[in-house]
């Protein structure tokens, strides 16, 4: 697995975009613009004025395609799968990455990440997005973007991604076979956002949530990744915290991802729900079963330091609280020496570090 720290836009050039003009005014009413199999998805969108609606018609699309305008909805009809193009070209490029969906403001620089305005209200519904060599769906200083009942399948970075968004949610969708992680919300200090009732398996990190504040993940199925669910503070200023778990089924997350000695990363495996450097967070009544590893991540329910940054932070003033936790190892539950000031309470599970958290 890539550095779970990798941060997408350093070092990108440009973004390649046919369709970036800046959006016109608002319409009166807004209009559908319906694709069929054969036609381009990309075209339509650019045909479309702010809160227009694109229908996608069942059928396979190979094409990559940007949203920059605001109120987009973008919505399959029928199985709707979007693939890579043929020739490996497509509009929403960072070098070496080919991305199926980009969700980007109209003026974004990729050189230094800036932009004017943040792309709004924009919806991505009932479709599929496979087998890309970046992620399935990216998001880019957005606000009150919408992912629902959306399928991302082998796409090597992240299946579903938002960077610098605020509000919104991904409700209802997949991910498997994901490099970095299923489904992922970053850099968003003041992200407001909900990932709710999605089922992720097969990835490196089942639900990433790093460099961010309020965020809420709830009743979400994870199975089968190096992690299920991970917070993290990765030594930015802003740190991570204050975000609700709530209702997830945590199960059997020992899938190896090997570390990075370049990067510094360590190997990770057999992490339920781990908290890295994370504060004020509440993690509760969450099922979280048979996660089993040696790595610095593993266990049940794990509140750990996090080694980024100028001084080790600890996972501290978190609440655990009327958990289910059985049959991890090499605990139930983890708090390292390093996280203070955690209250456990009414949780059901027999081991625990140090002695004494169940």
């Amino acid at each position: 697995m890539k550095a779970i720290t990798r941060r997408l836009l350093v070092g990108a050039t440009a973004l390649v975009s046919a369709g970036a003009i800046a959006a016109p005014l608002p319409a009166v009413a807004s209009a559908r613009h319906v694709v069929h199999h054969g036609e381009s998805i990309q075209a339509a969108v650019d045909a479309a004025a702010p809160g227009d609606t694109v229908i996608v018609k069942r059928g396979v699309y190979h094409e990559s395609v940007v949203i920059q305008k605001d109120g987009i909805t973008l919505r399959g009809q029928g199985r709707v799968t979007i693939k890579p193009p043929g020739d490996g070209a497509g509009l929403c490029n960072v070098p070496g990455e080919l991305i199926g969906i980009c969700v980007l403001p109209a003026d974004v620089n990729f050189e230094d990440g800036s932009y004017t305005t943040r792309v709004k209200n924009v919806s991505i519904t009932r479709l599929s997005v496979v087998g890309f060599e970046g992620d399935g769906i990216f998001g880019f200083g957005t606000e009150n973007l919408r992912v629902g009942h959306v399928h991302a399948v082998d796409d090597s970075g992240y299946g579903i991604a938002r960077f610098d968004g605020i509000g919104g949610w991904i409700r209802h969708s997949s991910a498997t076979g994901s490099e970095e992680a299923g489904i992922y919300v970053g850099d968003s200090p003041e992200a407001h956002a909900v990932v709710s009732e999605n089922r992720v398996w097969n990835n490196g990190i089942g639900v990433f949530v790093r460099h961010v504040h309020f965020a809420t993940v709830v009743e979400n199925w994870a199975k089968g990744n190096c992690i299920g669910i991970f917070l993290l503070n990765d030594g930015q200023p802003e740190g991570s915290g204050d975000q609700k778990v709530a209702r997830n089924v945590v199960l059997n997350n020992n899938k190896v991802c090997p570390g990075d000695e370049e990067e510094g990363t360590p190997e990770t495996s057999g992490g339920g729900i781990v908290l890295l450097g994370s504060v004020n967070n509440v993690v509760r009544r969450n099922l979280v079963v048979g996660n089993h590893g040696d790595t610095l991540v593993s266990g049940g329910i794990v509140l750990i330091s996090s080694p980024f940054g100028e001084e080790p932070v600890g996972s501290t003033g978190n609440v655990v609280a009327r958990n289910h936790v059985r049959h991890n190892s090499p605990a139930d539950l983890v708090d390292d020496a390093g996280s203070t000031g955690n209250t456990f309470r009414g949780n059901n599970c027999r081991t625990s570090t140090p002695d004494g958290l169940c």
